[in-house]
């Protein structure tokens, strides 16, 4: 469908339209939004008068819509991913040529029958009507209410009435009362929304006409798809049916032309699924997405598993995702060629998270269904928790499966437990929450002061004679924390609060770099210092956001010079420098595909992820070392420069997949030339860090760990420059303080070996020196003798606690009759779990028939095993049926298979434990 989104470009950029590309899913700069849900976010700067230059826009914009993933498949209409087509006015045109525009673009160049359209006004806009009636539209305009043609941005600001466009797919869609203009019927279907932003809504609701008034139209590119080329429903179009088709082809089950049987409607449901999800996912995972629990990250979890599942409905026994990302890329080739360098890291990611959720979809599948055998109408939270928790079944799909049986859920119960789960993992780590900026004052900002903007003057000078602009002050409630602002708004001595400057040479965080620190200096008392920096931040692209604790009263409109600590930009500028080094040195071992996909940039370390499935061998790293120190030695120039985007693909610069570099974007060339031979060069990528000017700066590299974090996804740890020399002072330190350890945990176990066995152990801890004073080649040639020892030692005195525990367990002291049958019961001090596994079994062979029930009690906590004959299980006795009854009685956990199972708790009378299995022993 590559024509006809080229044929709506064309036809606005011919009506003098500047033809913006699309913006990623991940909103560049609008921490309020999980994704771009609609054409209009990225020009949310013009439409409030933030950015200016252009007056007329177009694009086809990539969109993602959270809310609907559920009813995507048991509708013909809903989708996840979707592009919208859309023109824009920022106080240009109006009404009567946005009616205009549209109606000949669908009826004169997308070739729509026009007596199938029908235009709809809100019922108060008269004039619109007009214009519609103006261009000819043989179906008069159907007048609707506020609830669908009154579009507002919130609660106040900007708002106007909508005219929507319907085309009638014909009575075959449905005859009932709903199937009319504007109804929830399938009969007629909405393919374009122009949105006339006219109004300021005031607090009471009052509305005041806006000085410049807007152009917000959309239209779904599937949607028009669907109805030029005459299709039932969007997943017939050449947008989703090569990736139908494909699926049909590697499962196995043919995509059934129509849906009259349930059987083939189930079918028919199960492709929609899996072509939407695949082709959202695809779009997802290219932009650097990675399935995980939170989040965006969430989102593509659900997706890819959700698509799994009806695959699995299919009959698919092995994962086949990745194997439709060909297909969907070919759908998409034309309008992002991009998306092709990512191809190996989508399918990679997700065959990884489809077959890390197979495996324990089945055990998933068998415990939601035993919750659900027993004719239960309601599954509590905890329930739902657990299978998210223990088999990764996202919340969604177990009220998906809940709802076709019957079942109801609560989001609510789910949502509590994983606020209690999350509380209990916080408190365990002792960390405290610290939540993200919040955008809300930085929003309110800039509606007050449109003009309000921070130069950052820092790639140049790290000192800045400037002003305080604005000043945030955080105050503390029992809520929480609220943030003030406004010209009267001071920070006093001691007092936390962030500061907006009007020119700052402070670098916020971005690109993985870390935020500046330094100081606010007296810029009239030479060395007074005002406020200590600790972080810069860029909440929103106009803002440089300064946080700081005030050494003395701060000011809006108070002069300060602003001064970065040179020391720490210096080395995190080596350290950035070097990830550069290093993205590229990865490409030249690894392959071409590998892909960033994360980083971080600090004063003492950095920190790359990339893709790749597997870890890399010594020999790798070896080589990737090699490679960047040998850049760092040719000591090549490192050159920036803004030049225009168009030269991103000419020069073939490294760009993230999702990120929007702008008309200008800043390129950084490391070579041996200059930008005169570009080609002559180690790497050219798109960066707004802050970098040395030649990689001989930067000294040395060295890879500190390799490791994963995610599938698909690996991690490099490394340091450079001087980092490097502190690195090995604290190694050094931490190796010193491992021997010691060693040493007394040496002297330790010998000790308890001893009064084990009432035999002498004899040290060999008289030829090594005081860690502390030795040489640091003797210490470490101590620590992998001293830990296989440990090993040995900790393995001996478990060996000889084990037999000491094995000659207590003789079978004639523990064995009871119960009703003819033999129950051995026994508890020990502090047996490990595999020490009573071996009991039982040794126990269990010796009875013959019986059953054995072992505890251990170890510091308050009684554990415990049983086990049963098999000729018994024959008879009805079941370990796991007596081990829960144990733990009902104990207040612990526990089950088990119907010949060996376990569980525990807190301490309980033993006594009364053995009572209640000899009950449950004896025979009925």
């Amino acid at each position: 469908m590559s024509d006809l989104r080229e044929k709506f470009l064309t036809y606005f950029d011919r009506k003098a339209h500047h033809h913006t590309a699309s913006s990623a899913l991940v909103p560049e700069g609008d921490p309020t939004l999980l994704f771009t849900s609609a054409g209009m976010v990225p020009f949310k700067p013009y439409f409030l008068g933030q950015k200016g230059g252009i007056d007329r826009a177009t694009s086809c914009q990539k969109c993602f819509r959270s809310t609907d993933i559920d009813r995507v498949g048991t509708t013909l209409r809903h989708l996840t991913f979707f592009e919208m087509l859309g023109n824009f006015s920022f106080g240009d045109y109006f009404k009567e040529e946005a009616v205009a525009y549209c109606w000949d673009f669908l009826v004169n160049h997308a070739g729509i029958d026009p007596k199938r359209l029908y235009p709809t006004v809100f019922k108060e806009d008269a004039e619109a009507e007009a214009f519609w009636k103006k261009v000819g539209a043989p179906n008069a305009p159907v007048r609707l209410g506020e609830d669908t043609n009154f579009w507002a941005m919130g609660p106040t600001g900007p708002c106007g009435p909508c005219s929507e466009v319907y085309y009638d797919l014909g009575p075959e869609f449905g005859s009932g009362p709903e199937d009319r203009v504007g109804g929830d019927g399938d009969r007629y279907l909405e393919i374009w929304n122009l949105v006339f932003m006219q109004f300021d809504r005031q607090l009471g609701g009052a509305l005041k006409p806006l000085p410049k008034k807007n152009i917000d139209t959309g239209m779904g590119l599937e949607r028009l798809a669907m109805v030029v080329e005459g299709k039932a429903s969007p997943f017939q179009t050449s947008l989703f049916e090569p990736i139908r088709a494909a699926a049909a082809d590697v499962i196995g089950v043919p995509a059934p032309s129509s849906a009259s049987a349930a059987t083939e409607a189930e079918v028919a449901m199960a492709y929609r699924i899996i072509s939407d999800h695949v082709r959202a996912s695809v779009m997802l995972a290219s932009e650097g997405i990675i399935p995980s629990n939170v989040e965006r990250g969430y989102v593509l979890r659900r997706l890819i598993r959700r698509a799994s599942r009806y695959g699995r409905l299919l009959g698919a026994k092995d994962p086949f995702l990745h194997k439709l990302v060909g297909p969907a890329l070919g759908v998409f080739k034309s309008q992002y060629p991009e998306l092709a360098a990512a191809r190996t890291q989508v399918e990679e990611t997700l065959k990884a998270e489809e077959s890390r959720f197979l495996e324990t979809l089945e055990v998933g599948e068998r415990e939601l269904g035993e919750l659900l055998s027993h004719g239960a109408k309601y599954l509590p939270g905890k329930e739902t928790f657990k299978l998210y928790e223990t088999y990764g079944f996202p919340f969604e799909l177990t009220r998906e499966i809940c709802a076709r049986k019957g079942v109801a859920v609560s989001q609510e119960e789910f949502d509590e437990a994983v606020t209690a789960a999350a509380d209990v993992a916080r408190k365990g780590s002792g960390a405290a929450y610290v939540g993200d900026l919040a955008t809300a004052p930085y929003q309110k900002l800039l509606q007050e002061s449109p003009g309000l903007r921070a130069e950052f003057t820092g790639y140049k000078k790290l000192e800045e004679q400037t002003q305080i602009v604005t000043i945030l002050r955080h105050v503390k409630t029992d809520s929480g924390v609220r943030v003030e602002t406004g010209p009267k708004v001071e920070l006093g001595p001691g007092d936390e609060g962030e500061v907006i400057l009007l020119r700052s040479p402070f670098y916020p965080e971005g690109g993985g770099q870390v935020g500046d620190k330094g100081k606010l200096m007296d810029d009239v008392l030479e060395g007074k210092l005002l406020a200590d920096v600790h972080d810069t931040q860029k909440p929103l692209p106009q803002l440089i956001v300064h946080r700081v604790t005030a050494a003395r009263t701060l000011r809006v409109g108070m002069r300060v010079k602003a001064s970065v600590n040179p020391e720490s930009r210096r080395t995190t500028a080596y350290h950035h420098t070097a990830t550069h080094l290093l993205n590229e040195a990865l490409k030249r071992v690894l392959g071409p595909n590998i892909r960033q996909a994360g980083s971080l940039v600090a004063p003492d370390r950095l920190r790359y992820d990339f893709t790749h499935q597997k870890p890399l061998s010594k020999e790798e790293i070896s080589k990737v070392e090699a490679i960047v120190n040998e850049a760092i030695k040719a000591d090549y120039p490192v050159q920036p420069m803004e030049r225009a985007a168009d030269d991103i693909k000419a020069l073939g610069a490294t760009v993230l997949l999702g990120e929007k570099y702008g008309d200008k974007p800043r390129f950084l060339l490391i070579a041996k030339g200059g930008w005169d031979n570009p080609a002559d060069r180690f790497s050219l990528e798109l960066c707004g860090g802050t970098h040395v000017q030649k990689t001989g700066e930067i000294q040395t590299f060295k890879i500190i760990k390799e490791s994963s974090v995610a599938a698909g996804i690996r991690r490099i740890e490394a340091v450079a420059g001087p980092a490097l020399e502190e690195l090995a002072r604290r190694e050094e330190a931490a190796d010193r303080e491992a021997l010691k350890e060693l040493i007394l945990k040496f002297v330790i176990l010998t000790s308890k070996i001893q009064t084990v066995t009432n035999k002498p152990y004899h040290s060999v801890l008289t030829n090594i020196q005081d860690p502390d004073i030795a040489p640091i080649a003797e210490v470490r040639k101590h620590l992998p003798e001293l830990r296989e020892l440990e090993k040995s030692l900790e393995a001996q005195l478990a060996q000889f606690k084990r037999d000491k525990l094995m000659q207590q367990a003789e079978l004639g002291q523990v064995t009871l009759d119960v009703g003819g049958r033999r129950l051995a019961a026994q508890k020990f001090d502090a047996a490990e779990p595999q020490t009573l596994r071996a009991i039982s079994d040794r126990l269990k062979r010796e009875m013959g028939s019986g059953v054995v029930f072992l505890g251990s009690l170890d510091a308050n906590k009684l554990s415990f095993v049983v086990s049963v004959t098999q000729d018994l299980t024959e008879k009805g006795l079941d370990a796991g049926a007596i081990a829960k009854a144990v733990c009902e009685l104990q207040g612990g956990k526990g089950g088990g298979r119907k010949d060996f199972a376990q569980g525990g708790g807190p301490d309980y009378d033993w006594e009364e434990l053995v009572t209640k299995v000899k009950a449950l022993v004896a025979p009925k």
